[in-house]
């Protein structure tokens, strides 16, 4: 009798442990740190940094096993925000929650807003901000991150693996505003995508990935005569071509465009709330060239152009950009890297920005993700939250 006691409480622990075991929360760890030389000339004055750390960042995640299909992710991250910005030395962009299963994804927290639908492989993901995102016009325009992370409700349905339709509620920062009283919901929207999935990469499809988003600021504009009408709408079309299907010298070609409807009654620029509530379209891409040998990426050359114009502006404005770049890799995701870019602001615009600026840098990368009970697939990296250039 004894015998059989201790044999049941044997058999107890044992399967206890690996009940245990079971939901330990899987623990992933990452980490950016990306530093730059930067050389200035803006309006034929020349000016330098000599350590530019911005957009360096610490992730920390943990993805819990639920019942059914379902898995839990936390995520918690901060970066190092831009030397003239307002928000301190470190600024918290990620911190989240997460439910998600096979086909359904919810989060809600602070995160990446839907300003845009594709990254473009530049150094940092504000590079080319006026023209790669929508712009809010909730900011002062001191912060680019005002442009680029909020509190976020997220829903998003993945079809065939393949087709991913977003639902999003957002609260973008009212940095104009001090202090910010009201973090109710002043922006929504959907987007479309057409995504080849990670693992089929490697069939070199000619389309790689095409999207269509809306996003809405609830905005409050005089004289109109319906909520609906007085917002802000951004319509956003994306797309990445494969121009090369070969595994070894990866060649693409991306593209972004915005069209941002405007506000009636601004026919002149005064601050940047004007500019980002003016009518605008603009246009950014260019080709990307990735050698990867042996299965890994080796090295990679990129040069983006864009446009955008501001088509009701009594004064003719608008504003050119080129961004071009080439990354070499070390070692293990460990990068060095040079980037010029030349920006032309016409018209309105030059109030807020120098007329010509030139830019070259000289950048060192490395990013590093650690992972602890891993027990999940790698879908979504923890690093593909941040910014990234090699892929």
């Amino acid at each position: 009798m004894k015998r059989n006691k201790i044999s049941i409480l044997i058999f107890i622990l044992f399967f206890s442990s690996i009940s245990i075991a079971q939901v330990d929360p899987e623990i992933r760890l990452g980490a950016r740190g990306v530093m730059s030389v930067n050389n200035d000339i803006i309006n034929n004055s020349l000016s330098s940094a000599i350590n530019d750390f911005s957009d360096s960042g610490f992730l920390l995640g943990f993805k819990q096993k639920l019942y059914n299909d379902f898995r839990g992710l936390f995520v918690l991250g901060f970066q190092f925000p831009d030397a003239e910005s307002d928000l301190g030395q470190i600024f918290f962009h990620q911190i989240f929650l997460q439910i998600e299963d096979k086909n359904n994804i919810f989060k809600l927290g602070r995160s990446r807003v839907k300003s845009s639908l594709i990254e473009f492989t530049t150094l940092r993901d504000d590079d080319a901000l006026q023209l790669t995102d929508v712009i809010s016009p909730y900011s002062n325009g001191i912060n680019t991150e005002d442009n680029q992370f909020g509190n976020v409700f997220e829903y998003s349905h993945i079809f065939k693996q393949r087709y991913w339709l977003t639902i999003h509620g957002e609260h973008f920062t009212k940095s104009k505003i001090s202090p910010e009283t009201d973090f109710s919901m002043n922006a929504l929207g959907f987007s479309l995508e057409y995504r080849v999935p990670l693992s089929q990469r490697w069939n070199r499809e000619i389309i790689q990935q095409i999207g269509f988003s809306f996003n809405n600021f609830l905005t409050e504009s005089e004289g109109y005569s319906n909520k609906f009408n007085k917002t802000l709408k951004n319509y956003i079309f994306s797309a990445v071509f494969n121009l090369l299907p070969d595994p070894v010298y990866f060649l693409d070609f991306r593209m972004q465009s915005i069209l941002n409807t405007g506000t009636e009654g601004i026919a002149s620029v005064s601050g940047f709330s004007d500019l980002a509530r003016a009518k605008s379209v603009s246009v950014f891409g260019g080709p990307r060239f990735l050698y990867r040998r042996l299965e890994r990426p080796y090295l990679q050359a990129s040069i983006y152009g864009g446009y955008k114009s501001y088509p009701d502006l009594v004064e003719k404005t608008s504003q050119l950009q080129l961004v071009t770049n080439f990354f070499y890799r070390l070692g293990e995701n460990f990068d060095v890297g040079i980037q010029y870019q030349y920006k032309k602001n016409i018209g309105e615009v030059a109030k807020i920005y120098p007329n010509n600026e030139h830019r070259i840098q000289f950048s060192i990368v490395y990013s590093i993700e650690q992972v602890w009970n891993k027990h999940f697939d790698d879908r979504e990296s923890i690093l593909n939250l941040e910014h990234g250039y090699i892929k």
